[in-house]
């Protein structure tokens, strides 16, 4: 599931970024004409938009393709009515004008989700290994028995107090809930005097 998540995200921009690569190296160049430009954005930052259609023996239907360039290939765009572009295997999808600027949002919605993955990753690992109290391993020293004060652990001289919910029991150990704490007891031939769900005590002495 992790994979394909980290796919998911990751695929569209690779993807892109692998077209691009070959349009670049494998591309033969086109003359397009030029049918629509405009000036989009502020002063302070313009982005320069032209619309072209490819020879028909590339793109029979003729469909306007718009791209961004900058303004030099914009200037002259304009200027000529044609625009020079790059295409692979004769397929207008997968074509590059002269001068087209590649946008950057792509990359930064990538990267932000793959940080976000990141950042629960690292929370799942920290809570979820770390977070817990580690499993506790006893050995009986006595009979499991129904009763005790507050659910806890209390170790004294070796020796280890635990009081907890008996969440599960066999006729080789048992499992307690204490305040949270998961511990299993080792039974060793003693006895549950108790049923589970029940708040029992038992003293044990550490196996891990």
């Amino acid at each position: 599931m992790l994979g394909l998540v980290v796919l998911m995200i990751n695929l569209p921009l690779v993807h892109s970024t692998w077209t691009r690569w070959q349009v670049e190296r494998n591309g033969t160049d086109v003359t397009a004409t030029v049918v629509d430009h405009d000036v989009l954005g502020s002063a302070d930052d313009p982005a320069y938009w032209i619309s072209y259609t490819l020879p028909s023996d590339i793109d029979p239907d003729e469909q306007e393709w718009a791209r961004e360039v900058d303004q030099a290939t914009y200037d002259a765009a304009v200027a000529s009515g044609s625009v020079t572009v790059r295409v692979l295997d004769d397929n207008p999808v997968t074509s590059r004008a002269e001068g087209q600027v590649v946008g950057r949002a792509g990359l930064v919605a990538t990267l932000v989700a793959d940080l976000l993955l990141l950042g629960f990753l690292w929370v799942l690992w920290r809570f979820g290994r770390y977070g817990r109290p580690e499993l506790l391993r006893l050995e009986a020293l006595g009979d499991v028995v129904a009763g005790g004060d507050d659910p806890g652990v209390e170790e004294l001289d070796g020796i280890v107090h635990v009081t907890g919910a008996l969440a599960e029991a066999t006729d080789h150990d048992v499992v307690l809930d204490a305040d949270g704490r998961r511990v299993v007891v080792v039974l060793d031939g003693r006895a549950v005097l108790a049923t589970p769900g029940e708040l029992v005590s038992v003293r044990g002495r550490r196996l891990t």
